[in-house]
Formats: C-alpha cells, sequence, structure tokens
C-alpha cells in the first residue's frame, strides 16, 4: 500500500516526466543561446574588439528570455551580437510558452489531479487527532448526519463517489472542517486514505445508498478496524443478512423504520410522539397524540417501501387494499390495478371508507400526483406520502398530506439516535411492550419536566471515566441512587429538568427508574431532558464535592459556574 509520503512522490515524478521534453528544450535552448554570446564578437565604442564573459552572457540571457526588457551591456552590441539577440528572443520565447503549457496541461491531467486530491484528503486525515467518524456517501442522509454531528463537534471524514458531493462539503459550510475523498468506498484502498485503518477512527458510516457498496464497507472495516462500530442503511432486505453475517453493528432500514413508526403512531400514540421527540433533532415532547383510525389503509404502490408497510401494517391486524399501477405476481387479493393519477383509481380502492392512505412509489412527481387525485376523492382522509429527494421538500410542504416521509431523513435520525444515545434501541424496544397508559403517564412526566423546550437524550456510564465521583463514592461504601444523580448541583432541593429512561446493568434493563433505585459501578443510565441539564448532570457525577454536597448537603464553598436556576435546570 503506497502511504501518503509515496503518493506525493509519485506526483512529483509524473510532473517531472510530462515536464522532461520541455524542461530539456528550455535548457539546451539557453545553453545554446548562452555559448553563442561568448563566442560572438562586439566591438566597443573606442573600437576595441570584445566578446561576452559567460556571466554577463547568462545574464543578458535570463532577462532577454523573460522579456522583462533589452539593454546591450556592457557595451553596444555589434550588428552580429544583434542578430544572435534576435535570434535567441524568438527561440527562448517559444520554448517558454512551450514549457508553461506543459505545466497547464500536465496539471489539468486527470490523474495528476486524483493524486494532488487523494494526498490532501489523506493529509487532512492524518491532522485529525480527535476521534472520528468514517462517512461513506454524502447523498440526502449523508449530508444531514454531517451537518448535525459537525454541529456537535464530532470530526468526519467523507467518502463518496460523485465528485460534486464531494466538492459540496466544501460549500455546505460544516462547523468544522471536513476531509473529503472522491472515490469508490467499495474500495478498501479508499477507505483505507479515508483514515478506516487510523486508530483514531471509531465509526463506519456505510450510507451509500448502495446495499452492495454498503456491504463491502461494512466488511473492510470490520477487517481493518475490528475496534469501530458499523452501521450500515439497507433498502434490501435480502442484503441485510450479509451486512448482519459481515459484523455491521447497526443495520438501518428506512422502509421498516417508517412503517414500524407508522404502526406505532396506530397502536400507542403516545409512545408515537415520545419517539419522535427524542429521534428528531428540534422536537418537544408537547405534540399531540393523533389517535389513527385502525379500520382498512390504503397503501399506494407495491415496490419494496409498499410491501413492507403493508407487511407491517397486516402485522398488527390493520386490513389493506394496495394500488399499483404495474401488477406482478406478488400483488394481494383485491389489489387495484390502474393509474393512481386517476380519481376512479381511489373509488375502486374505496378511499372513502378507508382510515388512511399511505402514497409509497418511487417518483415524487407521481406520489404528489395521487396525493391530489386521492385528496379530490376525500378531503379528510389521513395521507402519508414518501419523499424520494430532499430538492422536493418545498413541493411536499405545499402539499395537503398529513405527513411527508424523506427516507435519508429516516436514516439521519436513526444514525444520530445510535451516535448519540446508543440505549434508545433498547428503551424503545422495551417500551414497545408498554401499553398506551403507560406511554401516557411518560409523555406527561417528560412535559412536566421538560416542557416547551427541544428534548435532548444522553448516556452516562457509572464507571471511573464518565463518572469517576459517583465510582469513588460506591467504592468507599456509600449509596448513590438515581434520585441523587437528579438533584440540581447547585441547590440539591431542586431537581433537574430531566427524565430517567433506562437503567441498564448487565443483562438487566430496568424501565423508568424509580429515585430510589439504587446506582452500581458499571450501571448505564439513559436519560432525557434540557440540554443544560446534560453538562450539570455531568458535573454532578465527576465532581466529588458536588457529589457530597447532593449527597449529604455538604457544601466546601464550591465554585459554581453559572448562577443558579430558579426552577432547576
Amino acid at each position: 500500500m503506497i502511504g501518503t509520503d509515496g503518493r506525493a512522490q509519485r506526483g512529483v515524478f509524473i510532473l517531472l516526466r510530462r515536464l522532461r521534453v520541455p524542461l530539456v528544450l528550455l535548457i539546451c535552448v539557453y545553453a545554446v543561446a548562452i555559448v553563442g554570446f561568448t563566442l560572438v564578437w562586439g566591438t566597443t565604442p573606442d573600437g576595441r574588439p570584445w566578446q561576452m564573459t559567460f556571466f554577463h552572457a547568462v545574464y543578458f540571457v535570463s532577462f532577454l528570455g523573460t522579456t522583462i526588457g533589452l539593454g546591450e551591456i556592457p557595451h553596444p552590441f555589434s550588428d552580429a551580437q544583434r542578430l544572435w539577440a534576435l535570434l535567441s528572443i524568438y527561440t527562448t520565447v517559444m520554448a517558454w510558452l512551450y514549457a508553461i503549457g506543459a505545466v497547464f496541461s500536465t496539471l489539468q491531467d486527470p490523474l495528476f489531479r486524483r493524486i494532488i486530491h487523494e494526498t490532501r484528503a489523506s493529509g487532512g486525515v492524518r491532522r485529525l487527532t480527535e476521534p472520528f467518524y468514517l462517512l461513506c456517501g454524502y447523498d440526502d442522509s449523508g449530508t444531514l448526519v454531517a451537518r448535525e454531528l459537525a454541529e456537535s463537534g464530532v470530526r468526519l471524514v467523507v467518502v463518496d463517489h460523485d465528485l460534486t458531493r464531494v466538492d459540496a462539503v466544501e460549500v455546505d459550510n460544516l462547523r468544522l472542517p471536513v476531509p473529503a475523498l472522491h472515490g469508490d468506498a467499495s474500495d478498501p484502498r479508499a477507505l483505507t486514505l479515508a483514515g478506516l485503518a487510523n486508530p483514531n477512527c471509531v465509526g463506519v458510516l456505510a450510507l451509500t445508498g448502495d446495499d452492495g457498496v454498503n456491504v463491502d464497507v461494512a466488511l473492510a472495516a470490520r477487517l481493518l478496524n475490528p475496534r469501530s462500530v458499523i452501521i450500515c442503511a439497507a433498502r434490501s432486505h435480502q442484503k441485510q443478512p450479509e451486512m448482519a453475517a459481515v459484523g455491521a453493528d447497526h443495520i438501518i432500514n428506512p422502509f421498516d423504520t417508517f412503517a414500524e413508526r407508522l404502526t406505532l403512531a396506530l397502536q400507542a400514540p403516545s409512545l408515537h410522539i415520545i419517539y419522535e421527540s427524542l429521534t428528531i433533532q428540534s422536537a418537544n415532547a408537547m405534540g399531540t397524540p393523533r389517535a389513527l383510525p385502525l379500520g382498512r389503509w390504503i397503501v399506494c404502490g407495491h415496490g419494496p417501501y409498499g410491501r413492507t408497510v403493508r407487511r407491517h401494517l397486516e402485522r398488527i391486524g390493520v386490513q389493506v387494499t394496495v394500488i399499483e399501477q404495474d401488477p406482478d405476481a406478488d400483488l394481494p387479493d383485491g389489489a387495484v390495478t390502474d393509474s393512481p393519477a386517476h380519481m376512479d383509481t381511489w373509488r375502486a380502492a374505496g378511499i372513502e371508507t378507508a382510515g388512511g392512505v399511505v402514497v409509497c412509489g418511487p417518483d415524487d412527481t407521481e406520489n404528489l400526483t395521487a396525493c391530489l387525485a386521492a385528496r379530490k376523492v376525500r378531503t379528510d382522509v389521513f395521507m402519508a406520502v414518501r419523499q424520494n429527494e430532499r430538492r422536493n421538500s418545498p413541493m411536499f410542504r405545499a402539499a395537503p398530506v398529513d405527513l411527508s416521509v424523506l427516507s435519508g431523513y429516516v436514516v439521519a435520525a436513526e444514525v444520530l439516535r445510535i451516535i448519540r444515545a446508543p440505549q434508545l434501541s433498547y428503551f424503545m424496544r422495551l417500551a414497545r411492550q408498554q401499553k398506551e397508559e403507560w406511554a401516557h403517564g411518560l409523555l406527561m412526566a417528560m412535559r412536566e419536566h421538560i416542557g416547551e423546550d427541544t428534548v435532548e437524550s444522553w448516556s452516562v456510564s457509572m464507571d471511573a471515566h464518565e463518572a469517576p465521583a459517583v465510582v469513588g463514592s460506591l467504592r468507599a461504601g456509600h449509596a448513590v441512587t438515581v434520585g441523587d444523580v437528579m438533584k440540581a448541583p447547585d441547590n440539591r432541593a431542586l431537581r433537574l429538568r430531566a427524565v430517567p429512561l433506562l437503567l441498564q446493568r448487565a443483562q438487566e434493563k430496568v424501565l423508568l427508574p424509580s429515585d430510589d433505585e439504587p446506582l452500581a459501578e458499571g450501571d448505564r443510565l439513559l436519560l432525557c431532558g434540557r440540554g443544560i441539564a446534560t453538562n450539570r448532570m455531568r458535573w454532578t457525577v465527576r465532581d466529588d464535592t458536588v457529589l457530597a454536597y447532593v449527597l449529604d448537603g455538604i457544601d466546601s464553598n464550591r465554585r459554581v459556574p453559572w448562577p443558579p436556576l430558579p426552577d432547576a435546570a
């Protein structure tokens, strides 16, 4: 494998090889001109013969060839010298033009430009001294992930096969500088250049939009950097077993994710609001749960997206009618095979009595056309529509639909959730097993403690790295409970504006741990709340003095970095 220095040397070698003939020609022209000036005789003003010295000849030809001016030195020239100067002017200027043209041609050579680009990108990776994620794919989902992670101060390196997307990394005005490599993510060499084997690479995000390439990325990551966390996006269920087999830690299927969220909204509206507030970066817990009807639904489009939605709806007992313009052997009984752009098609599907509609086609224009046709038949039906390209967002916002789902956004939200709070997966898996009454109680608690503020989720590990004060107290024999770390560090009588969601201890998982739940070394606590509560809790679990205060009320004149809040954090 050729390293960064080797690629730089290759670039210099290519440049010199392409310039070999122009440089040799330029040297020869200058040599002949200089030798000629030393041989041609002239006459001094007093009539004595003279010849140029080698130094005078080099000096004269140097400014002659660059056309900065002409002066006859050290004496006025004879006709023979002027004739030689005239010949030298044309030959040196033409030699320079030829050499400069060769330089520009070499600089525009695709191979040379690629070597320079790879050298610059790998140099940017080499300068990273902080942990970073390798993001493969800079489409809609990759762009959203990069922007959010950069805003959070997380370092990134981008690899994409589309040069336009690579160039977009520089113009997207990300908060942190992001090295970007134009290359094939399925090529291990490209991944190595992008820092896959770098010890600071803590995770690999395979979001290329091609499931086969994502499998290749996951395999290379598992073999070349076994310690990294691998997150893959998959649009085909057939590829998901391959991703799992090569060692992907998390597999995100946007079709499954949307279908699960839809069925969640049908079965547990309160839990759906909680899920939205925990996964969407600007959401709060104040949304109104919408009770969606469990009656018959219409799924328009029976591709991979439509099949997934239909399967999840039927799993919870919802009857589904399918509309598909291009029939195939997989259509269920009762399917309507006609264009969804016609109102008669929607009438044939029974939209007048349907509980909801999901439009799942792969083309945004056709999806919006189908929605408008359906709205003409029935204006009050709940309608969800698939959005394929982010550039069409203005049209989807203006369309008469209740919910538009961008696959790239779904993938990005799941990636960010995994990176920022990996325990959320465990929490949601356990929460789905609860009843709506339980979810409604949690939603009310979140509203009470968090209010209209944006909900942030975070995890705290009770170990010597993240919570040294708690670990020290536990090793000294003192009890520390969940309620203790929930107290405000500057006023123990007040509670942080946060809600504990999950306590994980080895294989045991406790949903909504109470304040009396004791903590043990190695526990992981998942919480949600106001953004400021994150830093205040971390202050408590790391500072021995602050922890002593919240446990026993011992105040050792500690320094408070911010004024106390009247209603806690």
